[in-house]
């Protein structure tokens, strides 16, 4: 089933008397349960086209599906509505709360669909515990690794048990041990059922992924399938 339809989608930035074309002229799906990680050098445009998916920004011109919804027709607050329902998100920089414990930056995106203080703590104390942070609950984001830090990016994003998570460089700031455990983590909400799309420069992190789109100047370059998914770990080559 089609989850996500983007045609003819292009992004142009303005400034003062100054456009900046970004996006010219895209066409894809994506399938509910698939693994997408979307590749391309600073500057292709990746992190522009998450963004729009995300409903953080919106297209110039073009078409974006979602769920069988027309996005440029929805208003601001069913825009806002999506964003804290629909999507998790999972930042380079884990954008966490510094003065907030892991359990309260998890449970942070179930007050805004006003959620019970019981039910809050509950869900949040369950998902860090399935990250592997069960013991690190009452931990400010000073007292955490870098690995940890990512893994309670996580858990937030699916706090609200959304229909697609969006990881942007999420192994960025990481080394690689903690790097491929973020990874893996991914890989494996993937196999449970989740959609994943996954904003990434590096080729090793792409190769987790079922399928690459890789982005240059603006432009799908390639559409590739990972036929080797489960031995990216290897470094196995890519196959279409």
């Amino acid at each position: 089933m089609t989850f996500i339809s983007v045609k003819k989608l292009t992004k142009v930035y303005k400034t003062e008397d100054v456009e900046t074309p970004v996006l010219h002229g895209l066409d894809f799906e994506i399938k509910k349960g698939e693994f997408i990680s979307i590749m391309g050098p600073s500057g292709s445009g990746k992190s522009t086209l998450m963004h729009i998916l995300g409903f953080l920004d919106t297209p110039t011109s073009g078409k974006y599906t979602f769920e069988k919804k027309d996005v440029s027709k929805l208003s601001d607050d069913e825009l806002a509505e999506m964003r804290s329902l629909k999507v998790g998100f999972v930042f380079q920089s884990f954008n966490l709360l510094p003065r907030a414990t892991a359990l309260e930056n998890v449970a942070l995106p179930l007050l805004y669909v006003r959620s019970g203080s019981n039910k809050r703590t509950l869900r949040a104390k369950q998902l860090l515990e399935s990250v592997g942070l069960g013991h690190r609950l009452d931990f400010t984001p000073g007292q955490l690794s870098g690995g940890e830090k990512q893994r309670v990016a996580i858990a937030r994003a699916l706090v609200n048990e959304p229909d697609v998570i969006f990881a942007d460089e999420p192994t960025g700031n990481l080394d690689s041990k903690s790097g491929h455990q973020v990874m893996e983590i991914l890989q494996d909400l993937n196999d449970e059922g989740h959609t994943v799309i996954l904003v990434t420069h590096e080729k090793y992190t792409a190769e987790h992924a079922k399928r690459i789109l890789q982005i240059k100047d603006g432009l799908i370059e390639k559409d590739i399938v990972v036929n080797n998914r489960h031995n990216a770990k290897n470094g196995g080559e890519l196959r279409k």
